[in-house]
């Protein structure tokens, strides 16, 4: 019952930074308190994967890749020292609704 979980899925690896700012927004509200957020990433591409021999199509296939990270954020002021890092601030900005953005893929 204490437990939340959200699937970030078809993102990406945007994912992560959406994930990770969700993550802390959720740390920061006045019911969390005392609590451990796990953030979860992975990435595969395996359903993706040109297997032809047109090369400009193989592009893809060198600049993405599978892979997965984790990372445990707490709002605990007993961590504090035990953390390795500490999160200042995340920044996300959503610019496809700019023509000029949209287009430029």
């Amino acid at each position: 019952s204490d437990v939340l979980s959200f699937n970030l899925g078809g993102m990406g690896c945007s994912a992560s930074v959406i994930s990770i700012d969700l993550a802390r927004r959720l740390l920061r509200s006045h019911e969390q308190r005392n609590t451990l957020a796990l953030v979860v990433s992975t990435e595969n591409i395996t359903q993706n994967w040109y297997r032809g021999n047109d090369r400009s199509m193989l592009l893809s296939n060198c600049l993405f890749r599978c892979g997965a990270a984790a990372m445990l954020l707490s709002n605990r002021s007993r961590d504090a020292s035990r953390a390795r890092f500490k999160l200042c601030h995340t920044v996300r900005t959503h610019m496809g609704k700019d023509d000029s953005c949209y287009k430029s893929v």
